[in-house]
């Protein structure tokens, strides 16, 4: 049976532990075992210890995984939870095949516009309120280095929930 490590920013909502156990129960009615952040076992009380413990069991969670399905929604902003865009970096890193889902395919630059102030700038790009130019226009809906880590890898990063990903796994196995 094939892992898989959930990857994404549910850990933050304050039922966490009652979706992450749905999206493992999803993923075993396909088949596959899944993994989330809650699966480590972090003992240590002190705060800077726990978030280290944290880290590691996560990063030993991956490695156990064949498979990454990453939330790539946009987090607290316009772009992916930036735990989120590491794992699929360290999955990447690890030869892990990688997919992951959104709700919006639109272009990045559009989305990054839904979500905050821009303005019109000289250059022909928006410009944010903290002085960064919106020139990362290559059609991408999420960051290009997370992107092409999810093709790259055999992966795929597609319009839908979950549900949506371990349809097209199973379709293809």
């Amino acid at each position: 049976m094939q892992s898989i490590y959930l990857a994404g920013p549910e850990v933050f909502l304050p039922n966490a532990m009652e979706i992450l156990t749905k999206a493992k129960k999803l993923c075993d009615t396909f088949g596959f075992r899944a993994f989330s952040p809650f699966d480590g076992e972090p003992t240590d009380k002190l705060e800077l210890a726990k978030a280290k413990q944290i880290f590691k069991e996560n990063i030993s969670l991956i490695n156990q995984c064949d498979i990454l399905i990453a939330n790539c929604n946009p987090f607290r902003g316009a772009c992916v939870d930036d735990g989120t865009a590491f794992e699929i970096g360290y999955a990447y890193s690890k030869g892990k095949r990688i997919f992951g889902y959104l709700n919006d395919k639109r272009i990045l630059p559009e989305i990054v516009k839904s979500k905050i102030h821009t303005i019109s700038h000289p250059s022909g790009y928006a410009i944010d309120d903290d002085g960064y130019l919106l020139n990362e226009d290559f059609g991408n809906s999420i960051n290009l280095m997370l992107e092409f880590s999810i093709l790259d890898s055999g992966g795929d990063l597609v319009l839908g929930d979950l549900k949506t990903v371990l349809n097209l796994l199973k379709s293809r196995s």
